[in-house]
């Protein structure tokens, strides 16, 4: 046989086949499964699928791959199959082809965010794909297909573990678009367009997300702005659920009824996805049969308008950090509705001197009010402005940006950004976490919001202007790794940096000796003790504390405890406050007076 990539030349159309992971279902497979597992558990099922596609009529059949990487397997708790499964889906489908097909080895998306700051950032995206291609590539597919996109940075990281594995290996890229023309991650169509166009694939389309229809809107827009050759894939029209299954119920004649339209766009591979069979493949064939070859369709390049992007007015902190040593307290929100406690301790604190206020985001995974509606009310109410606590717990991708965006509409703009306590130590143990991203991805989607954009880079209209604060432990266990990962934040945009509380000045000392980068400013953390119980406790049960010695047999002998500890919390401040541009005080157990007494000693 000729070469994939020559078999594409010379013809002016080229039928793929329809659906694997639908029609496995309609034949009977465990859904409980990954549809991956039929290539062991059930090879004649897959087997006679890829023969009735190449009785249909295709020219190229897919391998049951689309989600046999490391992280949609793991799912299942099989990631330790990913040789296998792939390596067996080759086999299958070449011994069904032989002489009279091309196999195209099918890799879908990873299933979750990639990037700086998620679970799977570039470098392990990168591994994991290339974990796959390598054993597709090495069982002999005759090209890549990239199918269902929704990301264009992943599907950049996909073909450069590609490269890496074959520089001159022919591959195809398809993206998924809603009704709305927009990807699963939001990009919309022209975002896609601009990232194709800089691409060297052999063939760039579209497959999934849509029925016949919409997929020709939106092939009519890749072929106004791309040059082609384009690909089209579309699912038997949309979904319904009957009995428990998704039931496709677009007829094959409809769905044949496009391919002239397909082909004038300058579609040369023509196929299905879900839901489409055979018989949608046959009627395919029959309808090619009638038309003529496709027409040259003009190139219009969408001119950009470029447009000032308005900004939201910063923030007081922002106008303070560096030019003014600062005070920032800790306030615990409550549990229920009311605030007359935590509004007296707030102008207590606002008295003293305090320069903001931080507040917790469900401290310790336990529910309390929401940070977002305190902030906004102490703004109106006392005139102080809030570090807003915002973690990843809680909040997936599209609620972290949601809520932010309702939190600068309110006027809360400085916050801290945090990965967030697990929801197992908490008074909800069974609550489900999320976690899309860390504190690095939450930086960076901050940053992004500062720029006009969402995190896919969709514009937003005015940008917010957010002043970032992300944590720092002095204590850590690995202080190196600990400082790495405070460098990605800060070149993901961070502002500004909250120690965790500081009893050994040593510390901060040795943090500065190791950091070989610009720093942001940084408030010191300080914990004011209030009893010897209350050190003993913090030094041997709480992780990133370490309490000396001395300061323990200070508070153990002191006959005052609470003012011992304010009077120690005092000398590091007076001892740290060189080389930091503020503090920040944890008061315990609401004890704000601390706090203030603290404040007014250096505000005098």
């Amino acid at each position: 046989m000729k070469s994939f990539r020559e078999f594409l030349s010379q013809q002016d159309i080229v039928l793929f086949d329809g659906a694997m992971g639908t029609e496995l279902l309609n034949r009977g497979y465990n859904k409980d499964f990954p549809l991956e597992w039929a290539n062991i558990s059930n090879p004649d099922l897959v087997k006679n699928i890829h023969n009735d596609y190449i009785l249909a009529g295709s020219q190229c059949i897919e391998t049951n791959t689309f989600g046999a990487n490391e992280c949609k397997l793991k799912l299942y708790g099989f990631e330790g199959q990913v040789e296998k499964v792939n390596r067996s889906a080759v086999k299958l489908a070449k011994e069904v082809a032989g002489q009279t097909a091309y196999v195209i080895g099918s890799v879908g998306p990873l299933g979750k965010p990639v990037g700086s700051g998620f679970e799977i950032d570039d470098k392990k995206a990168k591994e994991v794909y290339k974990r796959q291609l390598y054993f597709l590539l090495d069982e002999g597919v005759d090209a890549i297909l990239f199918e269902t996109a929704a990301s264009t940075h992943e599907v950049f990281i996909a073909i450069e573990a590609l490269k890496e594995l074959d520089s001159n290996f022919p591959y195809i890229v398809q993206f998924s678009f809603s009704r709305e023309l927009t990807t699963a991650y939001g990009e919309d169509i022209y975002r896609v367009i601009e990232f194709l166009k800089n691409l060297d694939a052999d063939v760039v389309g579209l497959n999934c997300g849509n029925g016949p229809h919409q997929t020709l809107e939106a092939l009519k827009i890749y072929s106004q702005h791309l040059k082609g050759p384009f690909s089209v894939q579309p699912n038997a029209g949309y979904p319904q659920l009957l009995q428990g299954r998704l039931v496709y119920s677009t007829s094959a004649n409809y769905f044949a009824s496009f391919v002239d339209e397909y082909v004038k766009c300058g579609a040369k591979i023509i196929g299905g996805c879900c839901g489409t069979t055979p018989e949608h493949i046959k009627a395919i064939k029959e309808r090619i049969k009638t038309i003529s070859k496709s027409v040259e369709i003009e190139v219009i390049e969408k001119k950009e308008e470029q447009k000032s992007i308005l900004k939201d007015t910063p923030s007081e902190l922002s106008q303070k950090l560096g030019k003014k040593f600062v005070f920032t307290v800790e306030i615990s929100p409550p549990k229920g509705i009311e605030l007359e406690k935590t509004k007296e301790g707030v102008k207590l604190l606002k008295e003293a001197g305090a320069d903001t206020v931080n507040i917790a985001d469900s401290p310790m995974a336990r529910v309390r009010i929401s940070p977002i509606a305190l902030a906004h009310i102490l703004k109106e109410e006392l005139g102080v402005e809030s570090i807003l606590h915002f973690t990843c717990r809680d909040r997936n991708l599209i609620s972290l940006q949601s809520e932010l965006l309702g939190a600068a509409a309110l006027g809360v703009k400085n916050v801290l950004a945090l990965t967030g306590d697990p929801p197992s130590i908490g008074d909800h143990p069974q609550a489900k976490p999320v976690f899309d991203v860390n504190s690095e991805g939450l930086v960076l989607i901050l940053n992004k919001l500062n720029s006009g954009t969402d995190y896919m880079g969709n514009p937003i209209g005015k940008a917010t202007n957010f002043t970032i604060g992300v944590a720092l432990n002095l204590n850590a266990d690995d202080l190196n790794k600990e400082i790495e990962r405070l460098k990605r934040k800060i070149e993901n945009g961070a502002h500004f940096i909250e120690t965790q509380p500081i009893y050994e000045v040593e510390s901060l000392e040795r943090f500065f000796e190791k950091v070989d980068f610009k720093l942001p400013p940084i408030l010191g953390g300080v914990l004011p003790l209030r009893s010897s119980r209350h050190a003993e406790f913090l030094h041997n049960e709480v992780p990133g504390i370490t309490i000396p010695d001395k300061i323990r047999e200070r508070m153990k002998n002191s006959k005052d405890p609470v003012k011992e500890g304010i009077e120690i919390a005092c000398e590091i401040v007076d001892r740290i406050k060189g080389m930091v541009s503020g503090i920040y005080i944890m008061p315990p157990f609401e004890k704000y007076e601390m706090a203030a007494e603290i404040i007014k000693r250096f505000r005098a």
